[in-house]
Formats: C-alpha cells, sequence, structure tokens
C-alpha cells in the first residue's frame, strides 16, 4: 500500500466514521453561531458615547451593588454601544443612565442549552466531552489529508465545479474537494481549537504570567473606583479601558479575602483581540498586583490566548462569527455530500454484484 492510498483509505474510512459526531457539532455550531451574530447585531436603540472615567466608576460601583451576581462590566464601544453587566449565560443592557434596557439569558433562547451542551459533549457528560474532542482532533487530521491529497491532483482544480451541477457522484465529489480547500485552513483551526479546549493543561500555564517584581507599579486610594482607574488608565494612557471583572463566586467556597479586579484594555479600537490587555488591582487596597499587554507575551503565550477565541469567537470581530459560522455550513454541505458519493461507491455498488 502507497502513501497516497493509505491516506486516502484514512480520509475516506475513518471520516466516513465520524462524520455523524462531526455533522452534530457543526450543525450545532451553525444554531450557536447564528444566535452570536443576531445578538451582536442588536444596539438597543444606543448611539455610541465613549464614557470619562468618572461615569465608568459610578457604573461599576452601581452595577456591582446592584447586581453581586454579575461578574463583569463593559463599557461602550464602537461595536457595542450600551453598557453591559454580564455573568455566565445572562447580559443586562444599559443606557449611559444605567436604567435597564434588556435582560439576555440563554435560558431564553429556544433550545439554547440542549443544543449548546449537544455541540460540548453530545449530551453524555464527561464521556462525550472526551469523545468530541477526539473526533475533533480526527476531523484536524483528515482536514489535513485532504488537503494533501488535493495537491496530488491540484493540476484538476477547476473553479466552475465548486457547485455541483447534477446529483451525480462525479459532480458531487469534486464539488466535495473544491469546497474543501476553501474552508480547510479555518476547518482545521476550528476542529484543533476544539479539541484544546478539553485539553486545556497543554496550553493553560502559558497564560499565566507572573509579575515582574522589578517594576514598581503606581499606588491607588484603597476602595476608590475612580482614583484606581485614573491610575490604570495612566499606566496605559493610549489604551481603552473596556471592561472590568471580579472572580466569580462559587457555591459553596468561602468569600475571597480580598477582592482582586481585572481592569481589562483594547490597544486600539479596531484590535483583532479585544479585551486582551489587563491589569489586576487589589480594590480594598489600591495595589496593582499585574500588569499585561498581550503585545508583551511571549510567543506561547500569544497563541494560548487565541485558543478558545478561535473556536468560538469569544472577543473578536463580528466579521470572524460570520466566517466560522459560513465554514461551518459549508462543512456540513461537504460531509453531506461525502456521505452520499461514499455510500454509492462503496456499499450500493457492492450490493449491485
Amino acid at each position: 500500500m502507497n502513501l497516497v492510498h493509505g491516506l486516502k483509505w484514512f480520509h475516506n474510512w475513518v471520516g466516513f466514521f465520524i462524520t455523524l459526531t462531526m455533522l452534530t457539532v457543526l450543525t450545532t455550531g451553525v444554531y450557536l453561531g447564528s444566535v452570536d451574530i443576531i445578538k451582536r447585531m442588536q444596539t438597543y436603540d444606543q448611539q455610541y458615547s465613549p464614557l470619562t472615567l468618572e461615569q465608568k466608576a459610578q457604573a461599576i460601583d452601581s452595577l456591582f451593588s446592584r447586581y453581586p451576581e454579575m461578574s463583569t462590566v463593559r463599557f461602550p464601544t464602537e461595536h457595542t454601544p450600551y453598557i453591559q453587566a454580564a455573568t455566565r449565560g445572562k447580559s443586562i443592557v444599559f443606557d449611559s443612565q444605567l436604567n435597564e434596557v434588556a435582560v439576555r439569558q440563554n435560558s431564553d433562547i429556544p433550545m439554547y442549552g440542549t443544543l449548546f451542551w449537544l455541540h460540548r459533549n453530545f449530551l453524555m457528560g464527561d464521556f462525550g466531552k472526551y469523545l468530541n474532542a477526539w473526533a475533533s482532533l480526527i476531523g484536524a487530521a483528515i482536514t489535513l489529508v485532504g488537503i494533501y491529497l488535493w495537491w496530488q491532483v491540484r493540476k484538476g482544480f477547476r473553479l466552475k465545479q465548486t457547485i455541483p451541477t447534477n446529483t451525480r457522484s462525479s459532480s458531487l465529489f469534486k464539488s466535495h474537494i473544491q469546497l474543501g480547500l476553501f474552508i480547510s485552513v479555518p476547518l482545521f483551526i476550528l476542529c484543533l481549537s476544539g479539541y484544546l479546549i478539553t485539553y486545556k493543561g497543554l496550553w493553560l500555564d502559558a497564560l499565566k504570567s507572573q509579575p515582574n517584581s522589578q517594576i514598581s507599579y503606581p499606588a491607588s486610594q484603597p476602595s476608590d473606583w475612580l482614583n484606581q482607574l485614573t491610575t490604570a488608565q495612566n499606566l496605559w494612557p493610549d489604551s481603552q479601558l473596556v471592561a472590568i471583572s471580579k472572580p466569580r463566586s462559587r457555591p459553596g467556597a468561602e468569600s475571597a479575602a480580598e477582592l482582586n479586579y481585572s481592569i481589562r484594555f483594547d490597544s486600539h479600537p479596531g484590535v483583532w483581540l479585544r479585551e486582551a490587555d489587563s491589569i489586576t488591582m487589589s480594590y480594598e487596597q489600591g495595589v496593582i498586583q499585574s500588569a499585561l499587554k498581550h503585545s508583551d507575551r511571549p510567543l506561547s503565550g500569544k497563541v494560548a490566548s487565541f485558543v478558545r477565541p478561535l473556536h468560538d469567537a469569544l472577543n473578536m470581530p463580528l466579521s470572524y462569527v460570520v466566517l466560522i459560522t459560513l465554514v461551518s455550513v459549508i462543512a456540513t454541505i461537504i460531509l453531506l455530500f461525502s456521505l452520499v458519493t461514499f455510500y454509492r461507491r462503496t456499499f450500493k455498488k457492492k450490493s449491485r454484484k
């Protein structure tokens, strides 16, 4: 068995057996991506107007007091022109006067919870989670093999073959090759990042940074939001302060002796990965414990910080959500084409004999 023949066998047969898992992940991914797109396109009739540090300090003090369960307060940006308080699965939108405009909960969206966990673990708990991870890794390998196999026949590439002209196997197969080539890179990234989200131990340590003891940060007034935000902004005067987060309270856990807030920045309005620069500060003491910009991370840290955003578009632009949702749609079509052609050429052909 030569290399090409072996890779074709792997691409066809292994791909056939993981198609069911991949179709489940892709179709639910299309749903989740569509919901995300709709959410991001809603402005709630708010016009973007940047807040002063005084207004941001007042918003933090008021919203964390009114909604202690919320873990993050986000300020208006050109992308989201409203104030937002958020926790896992829920967010509340406010106008500039801190009046509630809308409450968004994933539990209110039809079938959201079911389809989310179907996407994550096939509704089978930890077993499904790891099954999903390994199916994603195999899917990444199949994508790479597909690129190699295309390279072997690249001279036969025809753009007009991208859309099948009929339902014959030859037309569906050619379309499978062409469409697969177009989405191969983002599909590979989605598969690999999906695997890494489950196996966090492979990359999570690269995100952890130790404060440099040589650096002396300016002190702030204890328990004074305005003074602390001013200190943080003065540390990075050219960046935009966009959010502040506190540690999530876990049921049954003892309350923390000290609250260390994460103050997050965008280095510029068009930044690709948002909220990527952060300053950690003790609210009770007014002491900066660490400050780290994404651009100052080592290469391993920069790569690790993109693992989840590349998969679910967290803190990524709307255009990226549209891209990965479209990739999922095309990948679903490709898999359906491959199922039909594989069945016809393998099982149906044998039954005729």
